[in-house]
């Protein structure tokens, strides 16, 4: 499922890179994330044959994945996911990477009045972009973002407003000064093993192994 308020438009040639075998659906007005509580993508829920939730993270990639732009890239993801997903399949209820309803609950964000406030200024914002009222629409993206500064689906869905090329740079600038924090993640933990993902995509530039190099020339 793909969230953006482009709708088809700017999701199709994903998905026909793709050629999925199975239905894939455009949900414009992130109606996905509002239902699991989700504030960032990609993320993925695991449902049960009766239709019950037994996990719901954040920051779920197959595999390593990596995005050039220009002269540097960016590292996402690596494998613990799928291999947590395969054991599940494999084993259901059986696999030790099932939560229990109690740790189902505990994991969920909370819901405060901030929260509701940002998720209806949110859905308002969507409402002025598709009447094609810019100025409200990036007034009320504004507004949401301020409620909720850890919600990074107000934040790229509102840059994304003022362009693909500036929903970019802003993506790295703020990544990156993330990366700089140990204490700020941009996913939360999914506590698999081999977890080991760059939850911070900080940009490794064409110079960065020379730069890495000299570093460790200087620690010597």
């Amino acid at each position: 499922m793909a969230q953006d308020s482009g709708g088809a438009r700017a999701v199709d040639k994903w998905f026909d890179r793709a050629s999925p075998t199975y239905r894939c659906v455009v949900d414009p007005t992130h109606e996905i994330s509002s239902l699991f509580g989700w504030v960032n993508v990609p993320s993925a829920a695991w449902i049960d044959e009766q239709g019950q939730i037994v996990r719901s993270n954040e920051g779920v990639y197959p595999a390593e994945t990596i995005f050039n732009f220009g002269l540097g890239k960016v590292r996402m993801g690596d494998n613990a996911f799928a291999d947590a997903t395969r054991d599940w399949i494999e084993r259901g209820a059986d696999s030790e990477h099932v939560w229990s309803n109690t740790e189902l609950a505990e994991r969920l964000k909370p819901v405060d009045d901030d929260t509701l406030v940002a998720e209806a200024t949110f859905k308002l914002a969507l409402h002025f972009e598709a009447t094609d009222d810019s100025e409200r629409a990036l007034k009320h993206f504004a507004a949401a973002q301020q409620l909720a500064p850890d919600n990074w689906n107000y934040m790229r869905q509102g840059w994304t407003h003022k362009g693909t090329a500036y929903a970019h740079l802003q993506v790295l600038k703020r990544t990156n000064k993330l990366a700089k924090n140990v204490h700020n993640r941009y996913y939360d933990p999914m506590e698999l093993p081999g977890e080991n993902y760059r939850r911070f995509t900080e940009p490794e530039w064409v110079w960065t192994p020379a730069v890495q190099k000299v570093k460790q020339l200087l620690r010597r």
